[in-house]
């Protein structure tokens, strides 16, 4: 049976409780033993001080009938008073609930021995000392084994005490190691799993999707954990695609813009040469009235050339075609309209879609830092490191770059990325501008 969270934290607060009251209920156990005890005790010397009078009336009683013997005045009224003290103090004793083993039986013989030596005395007759010695005898047995049973009762309340102090003791102790455990348990099940889950959520929210979670948690904690894993993994999959069908598109954008540059440099443009030469031809055999309207048709096709011409270098250079990046930025640097340094460290030719990204991520750097930027000079290198491509374009203009001011930036990004690379851009204002791009060379 899979038992939840909230079951576990339910059982967690169970067991110290279940703990303290197992105590509690120990040490109110032993608290009732220590009443009890405490009470028989009490009635124990209840019973000693009663027997004690008993002692003291039998003995006045004797007393008493000695002085009436004698002639002493008084003393039948001495006698009287003492056979009542006698009465009372039997009756005090018999009525104490006394539960000790053969209490009750020494009780009942003690009165009745008092009750013989008083009814002897009170016929007159002189008590005989055989009931005198019998009284003091069960006195003196009782009043022993009424100090043997409260000492007894003492020891028992002194043990009650202890087992209660001990039981409250033990109790406090184990539910503190009980909180202890429980806390352990929770911090380790619950609070520590959470804790790693929103570490690797930042992660994930970071962009490092590779991160995943060791399952731990219990309960929710972990379908927690094993959802966001499942939720990585998905984004990343999902991530992948989308970078593997923007790197199909700016391909396929690429291969468009080689067809369309393929397609004008081979079709028209080369029709218009043709075209043009033809004009030149024919000028010599025209008459002297029409050359004038021939030319100024010549010139119109040489100008529709030079525009074609520049309309097919911006769709695709074909520097960058024939000659790789390296030459294509260089032409690029002396065709800009400020001057331009450039460094390049390229030994092979690379995949044609990061040659062409890479193109444009200078062409457009180039083209911004003279509209935007009013740079003086500009530094650009290219090289590759680390199976990556990395240019950058640095000017020394008044800074200020954003992507989201409509600077083509947003474009250059979307194009590097798509590639798997990233763009970074440092423009704090008056201090120029430096555009870095990295394209991985693996397509």
């Amino acid at each position: 049976m899979r038992i939840g969270l909230l079951g576990r934290v339910l059982f967690g607060a169970g067991v110290p409780t279940a703990v303290a009251a197992a105590a509690f209920g120990i040490m109110l156990g032993s608290i009732g033993d220590v009443r009890e005890s405490q009470g028989r005790v009490a009635t124990s010397q209840e019973a000693v001080i009663a027997a004690e009078g008993l002692s003291r009336a039998v003995g006045d009683v004797a007393l008493a009938q000695r002085g009436r013997l004698l002639g002493v005045a008084d003393s039948a009224a001495a006698e009287l008073a003492a056979a009542d003290r006698v009465r009372a103090q039997s009756a005090a004793l018999a009525d104490l609930d006394l539960r000790g083993a053969g209490e009750q039986s020494r009780v009942v013989d003690l009165t009745a021995a008092s009750d013989a030596y008083l009814r002897r005395s009170q016929r007159g007759a002189d008590p005989a000392a055989v009931l005198r010695a019998a009284v003091d005898h069960r006195l003196d047995a009782f009043l022993a084994q009424e100090r043997v049973v409260a000492a007894e009762q003492e020891r028992a309340a002194a043990t009650a005490t202890t087992r209660a102090v001990t039981a409250a003791g033990i109790g406090l102790a184990a539910s503190l190691v009980a909180v202890v455990l429980v806390g352990i348990y929770l911090t380790r099940t619950v609070s520590l799993p959470i804790r790693r889950a929103g570490a690797v959520a930042r992660r994930f929210a970071r962009g490092d999707l590779d991160a995943r979670l060791v399952t731990t948690g219990v309960g929710e904690v972990g379908d927690l954990e094993r959802a966001l894993n499942a939720m990585a993994a998905g984004l990343a999959s999902a991530r992948a695609e989308l970078t593997a069908s923007r790197a199909r598109i700016v391909a396929a954008d690429f291969r468009v813009r080689r067809s369309i540059e393929r397609d004008l440099h081979d079709g028209l443009q080369q029709r218009l040469v043709a075209l043009a030469l033809d004009l030149r031809a024919l000028r010599a055999e025209a008459p002297e009235s029409l050359r004038a309207e021939v030319d100024e048709v010549a010139a119109g096709l040489v100008a529709a050339t030079e525009e074609l011409r520049d309309f097919v270098h911006g769709i695709q250079p074909a520097a960058l075609t024939e000659s790789g990046l390296g030459a294509a930025l260089r032409t690029l640097g002396r065709r800009a309209a400020l001057p331009v340094e450039v460094r390049v460290d390229l030994a092979d030719r690379l995949p044609a879609d990061v040659e062409s990204a890479a193109y444009y991520v200078v062409s457009e750097a180039l083209t911004n830092a003279t509209k935007h930027a009013r740079a003086s000079y500009v530094e650009v290198s290219a090289a590759v490191a680390g199976g990556a491509l990395e240019v950058v374009v640095r000017d020394d203009g008044v800074g200020g770059a954003d992507r989201a001011a409509g600077t083509g930036l947003v474009g250059l990004a979307d194009r590097v990325e798509a590639l798997g690379g990233r763009l970074s851009v440092a423009s704090p204002a008056g201090a120029g501008t430096t555009l870095t791009a990295t394209i991985p060379t693996a397509q």
